[in-house]
């Protein structure tokens, strides 16, 4: 059974859905509502003949990511999973009823546009649309309980537990991440279970070439998510 014979399901953040990019940007700088037909998977879709489902969500943590992966109904035996792992330090806090309490992106709080800042109100509801109030408590998380060494741990054990799931399924399973969120590598090979599909990539040489219009902190072009597409193709699915 050929490639063309299988569904690519993918997961991710706004690198996946193609934030940016002529179809998928609105008029605030902001993600277009639904995923870019030139982002990496419909790209990756037409050079392998897979049909694709792009449930990737802009702004997701890793922990986000997961609870996806987990809920996804649709899979079947003909169903491979390709994840791209968003940045370690973006933390979600779920209440016990798996509602979205509080998401953090630290390394954004100052370039979000007015649609973050109605979605910190209407879906974690935890501040009153205050972004100083947001900024005050997200601030003092991380300066008093964030460690990137932690977060890496805790990212690891996410990916191995989402490569496990989905084999417990029959699922084939693909997984990239930026070698720029690396801390402590060799340490961190040891997480690496053996059969664990696992791509470190180079963000400039292999994806990140030209940029998309949501200026002025552009996400990837359509020339970067082609050479993503056929990275990926070459990486894991000759």
């Amino acid at each position: 059974m050929g490639w063309k014979d299988y569904k690519l399901v993918t997961f991710g953040c706004s690198f996946t859905y193609g934030h940016g990019l002529s179809d998928c940007i609105a008029a605030d700088g902001s993600n277009g509502p639904v995923c870019s037909e030139q982002a990496w998977p419909s790209v990756l879709g037409q050079l392998t003949g897979m049909k694709v489902d792009n449930v990737s969500k802009p702004g997701s943590s890793n922990l986000m990511i997961t609870k996806e992966i987990v809920d996804y109904p649709k899979y079947t035996k003909n169903t491979v999973v390709v994840v791209m792992w968003s940045n370690n330090d973006r933390e979600t806090i779920y209440t016990t009823e798996g509602e979205r309490k509080l998401h953090m992106l630290p390394g954004f709080l100052d370039n979000m546009p007015k649609s973050f800042w109605k979605n910190i109100k209407n879906t974690d509801g935890y501040f009153p649309n205050d972004a100083d109030a947001f900024k005050e408590h997200v601030g003092t998380y991380y300066e008093t309980f964030h460690e990137d060494w932690n977060a890496t741990l805790n990212q690891m054990i996410r990916m191995n537990f989402v490569h496990a799931f989905l084999k417990n399924k029959g699922i084939k399973s693909f997984h990239l991440q930026a070698e720029h969120y690396d801390v402590d590598p060799k340490y961190f090979k040891k997480f690496h279970i053996r059969d664990l599909q696992f791509k470190k990539f180079n963000w400039k040489n292999n994806f990140k070439i030209d940029d998309a219009l949501d200026v002025p902190n552009p996400h990837p072009g359509p020339n970067s998510h082609k050479l993503m597409a056929t990275n990926i193709q070459n990486w894991f699915l000759k």
